[in-house]
Order: structure tokens, then sequence, then C-alpha cells
């Protein structure tokens, strides 16, 4: 019984692990190819920038980067694909599914999924949750063309957010130097 519902989210032990990890790979560099793309679409339609202060402490040291990354992985890679594809994307295009062809339903489910995302990651001010509902059509696209295999879409995600800490956290990111001069809350009271 666990075994198929964990099996209809996307969560079955994938026989090929080379496929998935290169699936996983490909969707990597789309992400990473297309992330500056999606800032420019953002920026002018949300002049102003990501609030970022949540990440601060990956600037402070090593220590606070690597719980971090742990962190992102299973909140963000694993719980979040799991929620937003194995669950939401996987409902919706069932639901369709029954009045329309499979290609339209699969894709109102990958844009529901990212409608999800977009409000979860609110907190980061509407130009990031434009950014992420971007990134993630293509999370959604990436689990859709891998034959809904959820194991290619969280390594992708983790993968992507390990990057993007680390590039965060050394001051390599457009936003880093936003974040780290500016004041937090508790700096202002």
């Amino acid at each position: 019984m666990t075994q198929n519902l964990l099996a209809h989210a996307g969560l079955a032990w994938p026989v090929p692990w080379l496929q998935t990890l290169l699936c996983a790979l490909a969707g990597l560099a789309a992400l990473l190819a297309w992330t500056p793309i999606a800032d420019r679409i953002a920026t002018p339609l949300f002049p102003k920038p990501p609030t970022l202060g949540a990440f601060r402490g990956l600037q402070q040291s090593t220590l606070k980067l690597v719980i971090g990354i742990i962190v992102a992985w299973v909140l963000g890679g694993f719980l979040e694909e799991l929620l937003l594809r194995g669950v939401i994307l996987q409902a919706v295009e069932a639901f369709f599914g029954q009045w329309v062809m499979p290609g339209w339903a699969a894709t109102f489910g990958i844009v529901a999924a990212a409608a999800v995302a977009a409000v979860l990651h609110l907190y980061q001010g509407p130009r990031a949750a434009f950014i992420i509902t971007q990134l993630s059509v293509l999370f959604g696209v990436l689990f859709v063309a891998s034959g809904y295999n959820l194991w290619a879409v969280i390594l992708a995600h983790g993968l992507y957010d390990t990057f993007a800490f680390i590039r965060f956290a050394m001051g390599k990111s457009r936003y880093s130097k936003d974040t780290a001069t500016a004041p937090s809350p508790a700096d202002t009271r």
C-alpha cells in the first residue's frame, strides 16, 4: 500500500539511476540558464528587489551555509517537490484529464503547481515569487518529461538550491549585497 502511494507520487525507486541523474543534470542546466532570463523578465514588472533577509545567515558562517543547504534539500528539494509535483501537479492533471487531452491536462497541472510555488515564496517579495514561478514551470516540465520521476526533480531542485546558496553566501549573487547591507528587522527597532 505505502509502496503504491510512493510510486504514484513519483517516488518509485528508479531502476535506471543513471538516466535519473542525467535528467536531473539536464534540468539543472536548464534552470541555471533560465534564471538570469527569468530575472530580466521579472525586474521591469516588479522593480523592488527580492527580500532575502531570511537567507542572511548563509553569509555569516560555513556552518550556517551547510545547515541551510541541508534544510533546502529537505524542505525545497524533497517536501516542496513531493507537494507541488507529486501531489498538486498530478491531482490537477488527473482532474482535467477527464475532459481534455493529456498534454493539456499536464499543462494545467504544471501551471497549478507553479502558482502554489509562487504563493509559498511570496515572503521573498513579488519579484522573487515571479522568478520562482518561472523556475517551477521548468521543474514541472522536467517531472513530466522524465516520466513522472520525482527523484530527477528532487535532485535538480536540491542541486539548484545548493548552487544558489553557495553563490549567495560568497557574494556572487546579484542580490547578495542588497541583503548583506540592508538592516535586518531587528536592527531597525
